[in-house]
């Protein structure tokens, strides 16, 4: 049996890129084991999660606003306004930006 120094060396070549692209999930993985998340992990993930959603819609509502904030309240408050008349509500009620403050 002849040993051929070529053949030797590839295979150790093969092996040491097999257990250099092994990783920590790989080695449990063959163990039958596998990595717990824990509650705050997933918890702070979900959060991040939420606020990153809440800031693109925030900012995607901000690029195509029709009107600035102010100008939208008021319209919001006058058509209130009007429907409130039309359905006869509004003659008690007094609106918030007339009430005193104290």
């Amino acid at each position: 049996m002849e040993v051929n120094v070529k053949d030797i060396r590839k295979r150790g070549l093969k092996a040491l890129k097999y257990l250099q692209d092994i990783d920590k999930d790989d080695v449990l993985e063959a163990l039958g084991l596998e990595e717990r998340s824990s509650a705050w992990s997933t918890t702070l993930g979900t959060i991040g999660i939420f606020a990153l959603g809440c800031l693109v819609g925030a900012g995607i509502g901000l690029a195509f606003a029709p009107k600035s904030g102010e100008e939208f309240r008021n319209e919001l408050g006058e058509r209130m306004r009007r429907k409130a008349d039309d359905l006869g509500v509004g003659q008690d009620v007094v609106s918030r930006s007339q009430m005193p403050v104290t």
